[in-house]
């Protein structure tokens, strides 16, 4: 069997498994020249033990000339076979049935527009969608209710009204997200407790006691579970089951369109397509009605897009050693002005280019006397920006603690490698040990759009490659609430006219951007997927199935035999 596997391993079409499996083994115990055969082992195991989402429909009797060297049929993409488990269809059915359910607890609807009422006296003004939103929430006895809001759309003014309108109806309100960053600027914004979804899951997944603010989750409950989409299915179900099965209500709030979970996905698309979904549509955060006009172009992947950026001399081209330079000197320009600019990249180590130019750029060649390494390659010192890449509950910030994706400002180091800094949004102090500091520390100029989500700043100044997505291109330019700027990576001499003559085979400025809005990574469920490639086998079959007979006087004659053809 191990040949068969070796032989084979080349078409596979799981090279998360095999990657995944490399990484588990690496240390492990194992004669090296038995490394390759033991990895097989895992994988095929692996394999056996998955549910195939591709229905095996391949003819039997397939003659040889239509099979590939390791006997698949040519009329099969390679690539094309997905496997799931067992654990990820009874996760996403679970989901679907909790979204079915209509007993939970609810606020009168007269007393939702007295606080409605009430909120606007004190300055929140929400627009039609919203005031839906909080009215369907509030008032809907739907034990899984979905909120669609695209970037921007004032989603956390709408939740701090419903968390403030719960909490006074006598109920309890509970956040929680997909990262600890996320699950800060929910707090922040509603005044509720916060955390993430894998402190819950983890406590319940290994039966040890709760944290304490999940232990009021009972029948008056109202959990809020936002940047939904980039939770996987599985936290979902064991967070949302957990909330049911105490008698409370769960309110998923999330894009669609913007990134989804790095695990299996995709189970929003299904819940809205069954039972519906909230959409907030107006977006508030841009400074500008046509640059709000321009993200809903990109996450709808218009090619129209790209005019927006082109018309407001947003884009930048160059090539990929001249380029970064731009687009930092852009980035120095805003910072200058006072404005919060952020850098975006789609890779970590662009990140970390970006990041080492940007520091360089501040000494402006004076080598301080202090500094420190960090995780990314670089170094850091006082009045430096970085970003805690870890989550650590042990280092503390009076009553908060520190999280992934915090970022802060050096302002003094310590003897053995470590950091003392200031939260640049809260101004809270911290000291970072030299262990984390050398292992979760890096500089916090510029980061990874994935990072990025969730984030709001003045001005955005992006990389883009031709690699990016879609939903990664709408993340990009929904940050900046002024502008938004593109640096595509191309050949030439960066001339954005010149890009106008390009030699053949060298796609334009627009043509790459276009090839972006029209790659998406959008994720769909394994029990969505299963039901596409079954109807697509279904087709297939009957496309291939023998022709049907009829009956033409005294004979049998198949249908499409021409006229002169002789009688059967």
């Amino acid at each position: 069997m191990l040949a068969t596997v070796e032989e084979h391993r080349a078409t596979w079409q799981f090279w998360h498994l095999w990657a995944e499996t490399q990484r588990q083994l690496r240390g492990a115990v194992i004669h090296p020249p038995d490394l390759r055969d033991v990895a097989a082992s895992v994988v095929e195991e692996a394999i056996t033990q998955s549910v195939r989402l591709n229905p095996n429909d391949e003819p039997a009797d397939l003659p040889p000339e239509e099979r590939r060297a390791d006997g698949a049929s040519v009329f099969t993409m390679a690539g094309s076979t997905q496997y799931t488990s067992t654990r990820i269809l009874a996760a996403e059915q679970h989901l679907m049935d909790a979204a079915a359910l209509t007993d939970g607890a609810a606020l009168e609807a007269v007393a939702v527009d007295v606080a409605l009422a009430e909120a606007e006296t004190t300055g929140t003004i929400l627009d039609a969608g919203q005031k839906q939103m909080v009215r369907t929430v509030a008032t809907d006895r739907r034990r899984v209710q979905l909120v669609l809001a695209p970037a921007g759309a004032g989603k956390t003014t709408a939740l701090k009204v419903l968390a403030d309108m719960w909490t006074a109806g006598g109920g309890h309100v509970l956040g929680l997200a997909p990262s600890a960053a996320a699950a800060a600027q929910l707090a922040d914004a509603t005044g509720t407790t916060a955390d993430t979804l894998a402190r819950l899951n983890w406590a319940l997944d290994h039966q040890r006691p709760l944290p304490d603010w999940a232990e009021r989750i009972g029948a008056r409950t109202l959990l809020l579970i936002d940047e939904a989409g980039m939770a996987d299915t599985r936290a979902l179900d064991t967070a949302i089951g957990h909330t049911l099965r105490q008698g409370g209500r769960v309110c998923l709030v999330g894009d669609d369109q913007q990134l989804t979970a790095i695990g299996a996905g995709g189970i929003l698309t299904d819940l809205q397509r069954t039972y519906g979904a909230v959409r907030l549509t107006r977006l508030h955060r841009f400074a500008d009605p046509d640059e709000a006009a321009a993200t809903l172009q990109v996450r709808d992947g218009s090619p129209d897009a790209v005019d927006f950026y082109s018309d407001r001399g947003r884009i930048r081209v160059g090539d990929p050693t001249g380029l970064p330079d731009q687009l930092l000197a852009a980035w120095q320009h805003d910072q200058q002005q006072g404005l919060d600019a952020l850098m975006l990249t789609p890779a970590r180590y662009q990140v970390a280019d970006l990041n080492q130019h940007a520091r360089a750029a501040r000494l402006a060649g004076h080598r301080p006397m202090l500094e420190v390494d960090l995780a990314d390659g670089n170094r850091a010192s006082v009045d430096d920006l970085i970003i805690t890449r870890r989550n650590d509950r042990r280092l503390t910030t009076g009553r908060d603690w520190v999280r992934n994706g915090d970022r802060w400002i050096v302002n003094a180091l310590t003897p053995d490698g470590g950091i003392r800094a200031l939260h640049r949004r809260t101004g809270k102090p911290v000291t970072l040990p030299a262990d984390y500091v050398r292992e979760a520390v890096e500089l916090g100029y510029a980061t990874t759009i994935h990072a990025a989500q969730g984030v709001t700043a003045d001005t955005t100044h992006g990389l883009v490659d031709e690699l990016m997505t879609r939903e990664q291109l709408y993340t990009m330019v929904s940050r900046g609430r002024t502008a938004n700027h593109l640096y595509l990576i191309m050949g030439g001499d960066g001339d954005l006219h010149g890009i106008l003559h390009a030699e053949v085979g060298e796609p334009t400025a627009a043509e790459l951007l276009q090839r972006v809005l029209s790659r998406s990574s959008f994720a769909a469920s394994a029990t969505t997927v299963r039901r596409q490639e079954q109807t697509a086998a279904d087709v297939r079959r009957r496309l291939h199935a023998p022709r049907p007979t009829q009956e033409l006087g005294y004979g049998r004659e198949l249908v499409g035999r021409g006229p002169d053809a002789p009688a059967r």
